[in-house]
C-alpha cells in the first residue's frame, strides 16, 4: 500500500504541527504522523511558553529590547560551543514566526507575566519582555477532534483534571479573598460541567491550549493525521529521502514525500539506551516526557547518514522529579517546579546536609555534580499545607492517600523523619538549625536562596524579608525523595539554519529535516531562559515547513 503527499510530518507537537501548517498553508499536500494514540506531543504537556526577544507583543508593550541584545546574551550564554548561524536563524525569525502564526492561524499569544533570563548577570539579559504565553482555548471548538488531543497532565498542570494558567496564579496567590475566590469558582464550576458533559475539561491553558489552536489550524488547513502510526524507517531513491515506511491502520504503508519528510518525533527520553549513553544517572532518572519519545526520529535519520550532534553543555533539559506508581499501574511523575522554590522547603542528601540552591533552575546540575541522587525534600505541616509538597496541592489536599502510598514519609521529629529515610539524624538537625537560624535575617548564608529575580518569581511574595527562604520550623515533617528528569533531552541530529538534517560529509541529505526535540538544540543544551523549548520548537517548525514548501 502508498499514499502520495508533497511533505511527511513525523510527529505532532509543536514543530510538527507548526510545519505542517506552514507548507500546507504554502499549497502543499501534507501528511502528519503521530506514534501515540491522541496529537499534541510533548508540548501539550509543557508551559507554552516561547521566549521570542523583540516579539509583536513586547514591542506594542513598549518593552526596551533588541534582536542584537538578545543575540550577543545567547552567544555569552552558550560560549564557543555556539554555532552562530542557527542562533541568529532563531533571533532573526522568532518574531516572524509570531506574526505569521496570528495572522494564518487560530494561535494567539500573550506578553507573559515577569519571568526572568536564566543568567542575569550575563550582559544583555532581561528580567521581562521575552517570554510570550499561549492564550487559553475552549477545547469545544476542536468539535468532534477534542477528544484526540493529548490530554494534561494531572499530576502538575491539571490537578483532579483542571487546567490553571499561569495568568490564574495572582488569584491563587490571594485565596480566599472574595474576587479571587470567585475568579477560581468560576473555573471549577465550568470544569465540573464539562467534565460531566465531555468527560473533560474544555478550558485549555499553557501548552494544552497551544496544541490545540495549532491542531484547530491544521484540520482547517487540509492536513491528514494519523495516530497510532509509528515510522519504521526512511525511504531512499538515488540519496535522496522520498518518504517513510509506517505502519496506518495496522498495515504497513508506503508515504511518499515529493518535496521532503521533517523529522519532529519528540527526542529520546524513553529511550532507554540512549538515556544510558547521554544522561547522567541514567537509571535512576525520571523522565516527565511521553512514553512514545523513544527517539524514533533520531533513529531512522541516523540509520539514513545523518550526524549526531555532540559535545553539548548539557543533553537534556534538567527537572527535579518525583514519582507514584498508582493502583492501575501507571507512574505519576511530578515536576518540582513551584514547591521547591517556597520558604521553609529544603533538599538533603544521604549525610542530612543540603547541597544546593533549592529554588535554582539549575539544582538538578548540583544533583549530578555532588552526587546526591536520589535526594530527598523537606516541609513542616504548616508548609506543606500553605504551599503543596509535590502531589499534596496546597491546602493540605491527599496528604493521607499520599503517606499510605509511601510517596510522603511524615514523622513528628526530624531524627524520626531521618530514620524513616535514611539520611544521618545529626546531620538533618543540623541542617535544620542552620536554616532556621539564618531565616531570622531572610539571608541564605550556605546557598544564596531567593538571592535572585529568577528565584524569587516562584516564591512567595507575602514572605518578608526573603520570598524563597524561610524556617523549617517545627513538625510534624513530611518528605519527599527526588530524582533528576528532564523536560526535554537536547541532542539530535545537527541541522543547518534551514533545518536541513546533515549528513556525515557536513552537507544537506536532500529531502530531509528536522525541527524541535530530533534536531540538537540550537543553544547546545544549556537553555538561556525560560520557553527555550517550545519556542525552538515552533521557529525550527516554521523554518522547516517553510524551506521543504519551497
Amino acid at each position: 500500500m502508498a499514499m502520495q503527499y508533497d511533505v511527511v510530518v513525523m510527529g505532532s507537537g509543536g514543530a510538527g504541527l507548526t510545519a505542517a501548517l506552514v507548507a500546507a498553508k504554502a499549497g502543499r499536500k501534507v501528511a502528519v504522523l503521530e506514534k501515540a494514540p491522541h496529537f499534541g506531543g510533548t508540548t501539550a504537556i509543557s508551559g507554552g511558553g516561547v521566549w521570542i526577544p523583540e516579539s509583536p507583543q513586547a514591542v506594542a508593550a513598549g518593552v526596551d529590547d533588541s534582536k542584537r541584545k538578545a543575540l550577543d546574551y545567547c552567544m555569552s550564554v552558550v560560549g564557543n560551543r555556539a554555532e552562530r548561524e542557527l542562533i541568529e536563524a532563531y533571533i532573526e525569525t522568532g518574531p516572524e514566526m509570531v506574526e505569521w502564526l496570528e495572522a494564518n492561524s487560530s494561535v494567539n499569544f500573550l506578553l507573559s507575566p515577569p519571568s526572568s533570563d536564566w543568567y542575569p548577570d550575563v550582559e544583555g539579559a532581561m528580567h521581562e519582555g521575552r517570554l510570550l504565553a499561549p492564550a487559553e482555548y475552549d477545547g469545544k471548538q476542536l468539535g468532534p477532534y477534542f477528544d484526540s488531543l493529548s490530554r494534561p497532565r494531572q499530576e502538575f498542570n491539571a490537578p483532579g483534571g483542571m487546567m490553571i494558567d499561569l495568568f490564574d496564579l495572582p488569584y491563587i496567590a490571594r485565596l480566599p479573598r472574595p474576587g479571587a475566590l470567585w475568579h477560581m469558582a468560576k473555573i471549577a464550576i465550568r470544569f465540573a460541567r464539562d467534565k460531566k458533559k465531555l468527560g473533560r475539561g474544555s478550558r485549555l491553558t499553557m501548552g494544552t491550549a497551544l496544541m490545540g489552536r495549532l491542531y484547530r489550524s491544521v484540520l482547517d488547513a487540509g492536513v491528514d493525521l494519523y495516530a497510532d502510526a509509528p515510522v519504521e524507517r526512511l525511504l531512499v531513491e538515488g540519496g535522496r529521502v522520498t518518504g517513510v515506511m509506517a505502519t496506518i491502520g495496522g498495515e504497513e504503508t508506503q508515504v511518499l514525500a515529493s518535496k521532503g519528510v521533517i523529522l519532529a518525533a519528540g527526542g529520546f527520553s524513553a529511550n532507554e539506551q540512549m538515556r544510558k549513553e547521554y544522561i547522567p544517572f541514567a537509571e535512576q532518572h525520571v523522565s516527565i516526557l511521553p512514553y512514545e519519545n523513544t527517539g524514533d526520529g533520531i533513529k531512522v535519520a541516523t540509520a539514513s547518514g545523518a550526524v549526531m550532534g555532540a559535545d553539548n553543555h548539557a543533553n537534556a533539559v534538567w527537572a527535579v522529579v518525583s514519582k507514584r506508581t498508582r493502583d492501575d499501574g501507571y507512574v505519576e511523575r511530578y515536576a518540582h517546579l513551584i514547591d521547591m522554590s517556597k520558604p521553609g522547603c529544603i533538599a538533603v542528601g544521604e549525610d542530612g546536609k543540603r547541597f544546593g540552591n533549592e529554588a535554582s533552575v539549575h539544582f538538578v546540575e548540583d544533583m549530578h555534580a555532588t552526587g546526591n541522587v536520589p535526594a530527598w525534600i523537606i516541609s513542616n505541616a504548616r508548609n506543606v499545607k500553605k504551599y503543596g509538597f509535590g502531589l499534596s496541592l496546597p491546602g493540605g489536599g491527599k496528604i493521607k492517600e499520599l503517606v499510605a502510598s509511601g510517596y510522603l514519609k511524615t514523622a513528628d521529629t526530624l531524627a524520626d523523619l531521618a530514620a524513616q529515610i535514611g539520611v544521618d539524624a545529626a546531620g538533618l538537625e543540623a541542617t535544620a538549625a542552620k536554616v532556621n537560624a539564618d531565616a531570622a535575617t531572610g539571608k541564605d548564608s550556605a546557598f544564596g536562596k531567593g538571592d535572585t529575580l529568577i528565584d524569587q518569581e516562584i516564591g512567595d511574595p507575602n514572605h518578608a524579608p526573603n520570598p524563597c527562604f524561610g524556617q523549617v520550623g517545627e513538625g510534624p515533617y513530611y518528605a519527599i525523595q527526588i530524582f533528576p528528569g528532564d523536560g526535554s533531552t537536547t541532542v539530535g541530529v545537527k541541522i543547518d539554519a534551514q533545518c536541513r538534517v546533515k549528513g556525515e560529509d557536513g552537507q544537506p541529505i536532500p529531502g530531509l529535516w528536522a525541527a524541535g526535540l530530533d534536531a540538537n538544540s540550537i543553544w547546545q543544551g544549556k537553555s538561556p531562559a525560560h520557553g527555550c523549548n517550545v519556542g525552538p520548537a515552533l521557529v525550527t517548525g516554521f523554518i522547516a515547513g517553510r524551506s521543504v514548501a519551497a
